[in-house]
């Protein structure tokens, strides 16, 4: 309930942070799957697809997933975007 004359908005408690997603452990996911006798290119593609990248006739390896789960984390917290890489002006 909210006091007179305020209102709340129940898309947008207060007092909340937004923690970020814990981090996916995929070396051991891929030595799990390893272990119950998956080959390489299984293994990896497999925890690709845990960690919720499309695999859809592409083949990943182990490292290009990390590789891509860091770039996602780096643009979902905006130390990454549209304009890096591009040639910066000087002032």
């Amino acid at each position: 309930m909210a006091a007179a004359g305020r209102t709340v908005s129940p898309a947008h408690p207060r007092n909340e942070t937004k923690s970020p997603p814990p981090a996916i452990a995929t070396r051991s996911i891929y030595r799990t799957f390893l272990l119950k006798g998956m080959a390489p290119d299984e293994a990896a593609n497999l925890t690709a697809f845990v960690s919720g990248i499309p695999v859809t006739d592409l083949h990943w390896s182990l490292r290009q997933v990390n590789q891509l789960l860091f770039l996602r984390e780096m643009a979902n917290t905006g130390r990454f975007g549209g304009n890096d890489g591009k040639v910066r002006r000087t002032h």
